[in-house]
C-alpha cells in the first residue's frame, strides 16, 4: 500500500489553520524599550515600541529591577511604589491570549529622589540674655516665600500684652521709610473684635508678646508668612497669625500686611515698641517655603 507523506512544515500548517478559519497561536516579539524617567520619589515612567513584526500584542507591562514592581498600558508606562533613592531599570514585555513575549532589552538606569520637603529651617535663635533688636540677614533666595516662628516676651514694665515690630531689608540695609500698610484684626477673646487700617507706617506692628508682668515662662506665639520674598517685580505681602493665654486672660490678632517695594528681601529686623528688650529665652525660628 503506498503511503502518502504530508509535510510538517510550519508555515504549511498556519496556512492550515488559518485557511480553515482557526485562532493563531503566536506569541508577539518582544517591544523595543525606550527610555525610562524618573517622574516623582516613587514613580517612574518606561517608554516602549511595540514590535512591528509577528502577532499583535494586546497587553504591554514594564517590570522594575529590582523589586519587580510592574505597571502597565500604552507608551509610556508608569511604574508606581519605588523607593526613593534607589535605582532602577526596566523591561517591557508584550503580551496576548496565546502567552508573553520575551522581556525587553534593559532601559536606562534612573534613580529615584527623596522627595523635598515643605518647610526647610533656615535658622533658629534663642537669646540667653535680654536683647533690644533682633536681625536675621544673608537669607538664603533661593526658596518661594519665608517663614516666621516666634515665641516672644518682652521687659516692658507694667504690661501683660504688648507688640513687637518688624521691617524688611535688601542688600543688607533696612528700610526704615514709611513703606509699610496693613490691615489688621484683634480679639480679647471677650467677644469683642476690632480691626484697624494701618497706613504708611516705617514698620509692621502686628506680632504679640507677653510683657514682664505676665507669669514667668508665659510667651506669645506668632507664625508669619512672607510671600514671593525674592520676586522684583511686586510689592512684598506678609500674612501674620499670633496669640497669647495668660490664664484667662488672652489675644489673638490677624494680619495682612503690605512693603510697597519690588527689591528682594534678604534681611528682616525684629524691634519692641518704647525701646523694651525682648526677655530672655525668646525665640525667632526662620524658615523657607519652597513652591
Amino acid at each position: 500500500m503506498a503511503v502518502k507523506k504530508f509535510s510538517t512544515d510550519s508555515s504549511i500548517q498556519n496556512s492550515f489553520k488559518l485557511s480553515r478559519g482557526a485562532t493563531s497561536v503566536a506569541k508577539p516579539d518582544a517591544p523595543t524599550i525606550g527610555t525610562a524617567t524618573a517622574v516623582t520619589s516613587t514613580t517612574a515612567t518606561v517608554a516602549y515600541t511595540a514590535a512591528t513584526l509577528g502577532a499583535t500584542g494586546t497587553t504591554f507591562t514594564a517590570t522594575s529591577t529590582p523589586s519587580s514592581l510592574t505597571g502597565t498600558g500604552a507608551s509610556p508606562i508608569t511604574v508606581s511604589g519605588l523607593t526613593v533613592s534607589t535605582n532602577y531599570t526596566f523591561t517591557v514585555a508584550a503580551s496576548n491570549a496565546n502567552g508573553s513575549s520575551i522581556a525587553s532589552a534593559a532601559s536606562n538606569q534612573i534613580t529615584t529622589t527623596a522627595p523635598p520637603t515643605s518647610y526647610e529651617s533656615i535658622a533658629t535663635f534663642t537669646w540667653s540674655t535680654n536683647t533690644p533688636t533682633i536681625t536675621l540677614s544673608l537669607i538664603p533666595q533661593t526658596f518661594k516665600h519665608l517663614q516666621v516662628r516666634a515665641f516672644t516676651r518682652d521687659t516692658r514694665s507694667a504690661t501683660d500684652i504688648n507688640t513687637f515690630n518688624m521691617r524688611f531689608g535688601t542688600g543688607g540695609s533696612i528700610d526704615s521709610g514709611a513703606n509699610y500698610s496693613a490691615h489688621t484684626m484683634d480679639s480679647s477673646g471677650a467677644g469683642s473684635l476690632v480691626g484697624a487700617a494701618i497706613a504708611n507706617y516705617n514698620h509692621h506692628t502686628f506680632m504679640l508678646e507677653t510683657g514682664s508682668t505676665a507669669a514667668a515662662g508665659y510667651f506669645a506665639v506668632n507664625i508669619i508668612d512672607i510671600l514671593d520674598y525674592t520676586n522684583t517685580n511686586k510689592y512684598k505681602t506678609s500674612r501674620a497669625l499670633g496669640g497669647l493665654d495668660l490664664s484667662g486672660l488672652g489675644n489673638i490678632n490677624l494680619t495682612s500686611a503690605s512693603w510697597r517695594n519690588t527689591a528682594a528681601i534678604d534681611t528682616l529686623e525684629f524691634f519692641n515698641n518704647g525701646n523694651n528688650n525682648f526677655a530672655q529665652y525668646t525665640q525667632i525660628a526662620l524658615y523657607g517655603i519652597k513652591g
